[in-house]
C-alpha cells in the first residue's frame, strides 16, 4: 500500500489527525476549536489587535526552499511578528488552508507539527480554522489575535522630528539564506537557511520597544528601504540612513563577499528577517541602548517631511521602497 493523501482520510478524518495539542494558554479559552466558532477572553485593560498573512506555494515556499515543518513553523512566525511591530503579544491564531488531495499526509501532519511549535515557543493558542481543496498548489492563510495594553499600541505613523531609527538584530539573513539554497549552497550557509526557514517574530523586543516610548515600528517583511519608507509615509517624515551602520550578520558578509554580492541589497530589499525596525527618542533610547541587538542607523530629521534618504559611499540618495511587491511586474 502506498502513502496516506488527504484524500484517502477526507476533510474531517485530517482534522480529527491535525487538531491535537494546540492550547498554550487555557487560561484565556471560554470555547475552544471545534464548535462553529472559538471563544475567548482578553484581560481587563488590554486592547485587541488582529491580523492576517497568507502562504502560497511557488510564491513564498517551494520544495526546494522549505519542507513542510518549516513552512508550519514560518507561516506561525509571519503572523506573529505583526503583533511584535504593535509592541503586542500573540495569543490566538485561526487557520486557513486549502490543499490538493494529490498532497501527501505526511506533509499535512509535519507542517501542523511545525506551526505546533511556533505556537508552544510564543504560547498562542490555535482556536480552529478551515480546510478546504485546492485545485493546484497550497494556499495556507493563519489569521493572529492579540493584546496590548490599551492605548498603546505602536504604529507606524508615530515618528517625530529627532527620533533615533533603529534596527533589531541583523538584516538580510533570510534573503542570503534563501540566494544559498537557490543556488546549491545552502548545507555550506547552515545559520543562513535557518534565518529563511524558520525566522523568529521579535515579540519581547517589540515589548520592550513599546514600554521604552518607541514612537513608530514595523517588522522587516519586506526589506528595510520598505518598512523605512512606510513609517516615513505614514507619519509625514522626512529620514536619514547611513547604510554602514545597518546591522549585517558575519555569514551575510562572508557570503555576499564570496559571490560578489552586495550584502546591503540583501538587508535593504530582501524581507522576511521579522526583525523589527523603528523610531524612538534619543533620551528614550538610552534607556535600551546597552540591549545589544538595537542598533541606531539614523535619524528623523524633518517633520512634517517625506521619504527616505541614504548615506551611501559618502553620496546622499533617495532609497525608494524596493522591498517584495506581489504585483510588481
Amino acid at each position: 500500500m502506498g502513502e496516506l493523501l488527504v484524500d484517502d482520510v477526507g476533510e474531517f478524518g485530517l482534522i480529527r489527525r491535525i487538531m491535537h495539542d494546540f492550547i498554550f494558554r487555557p487560561d484565556m479559552i471560554v470555547v475552544g476549536p471545534g464548535d462553529d466558532g472559538a471563544v475567548y477572553r482578553t484581560p481587563e485593560g488590554y486592547d485587541q489587535v488582529i491580523s492576517t498573512d497568507t502562504m502560497v506555494e511557488g510564491i513564498h515556499f517551494t520544495k526546494d526552499t522549505m519542507g513542510p515543518f518549516d513552512v508550519g513553523y514560518h507561516l506561525g512566525a509571519s503572523n506573529f511578528s505583526d503583533m511584535a511591530a504593535m509592541g503586542a503579544e500573540a495569543v490566538g491564531f485561526v487557520l486557513s488552508i486549502a490543499l490538493p488531495g494529490s498532497l501527501p499526509l505526511s506533509w499535512v501532519e509535519s507542517f501542523y507539527d511545525g506551526l505546533r511549535a511556533c505556537c508552544r515557543e510564543f504560547r498562542v493558542n490555535l482556536l480552529g480554522g478551515d480546510v478546504t481543496g485546492s485545485p493546484k498548489g497550497l494556499i495556507l492563510t493563519g489569521t493572529v489575535t492579540g493584546m496590548v495594553p490599551k492605548g498603546k499600541a505602536v504604529t507606524r505613523s508615530g515618528a517625530q522630528k529627532g527620533d533615533i531609527v533603529f534596527v533589531t538584530g541583523t538584516a538580510g539573513d533570510s534573503a542570503a539564506g534563501l540566494y544559498a539554497l537557490l543556488q546549491g549552497m545552502g548545507d555550506k550557509w547552515p545559520s543562513l537557511v535557518e534565518r529563511h526557514r524558520r525566522p523568529k517574530p521579535q515579540i519581547s523586543l517589540g515589548i520592550l520597544l513599546r514600554e521604552a516610548g518607541a514612537h513608530g515600528l514595523n517588522d522587516i517583511s519586506d526589506g528595510l528601504s520598505r518598512e523605512w519608507n512606510e513609517i516615513a509615509s505614514s507619519s509625514g517624515v522626512e529620514m536619514e540612513i547611513d547604510a554602514e551602520k545597518v546591522p549585517l550578520s558575519s555569514d551575510v558578509k562572508a557570503l555576499a563577499e564570496k559571490v560578489s554580492v552586495d550584502p546591503l541589497a540583501w538587508a535593504l530589499n530582501g524581507g522576511e528577517d521579522y526583525q523589527l525596525t523603528g523610531t524612538i527618542s534619543p533620551s528614550d533610547f538610552d534607556t535600551i541602548k546597552e540591549e545589544t541587538s538595537i542598533t541606531p542607523v539614523g535619524r528623523v530629521v524633518k517633520k512634517p517631511g517625506k521619504g527616505v534618504y541614504l548615506y551611501h559611499h559618502g553620496r546622499k540618495e533617495l532609497l525608494e521602497a524596493r522591498g517584495f511587491d506581489h504585483f510588481e511586474k
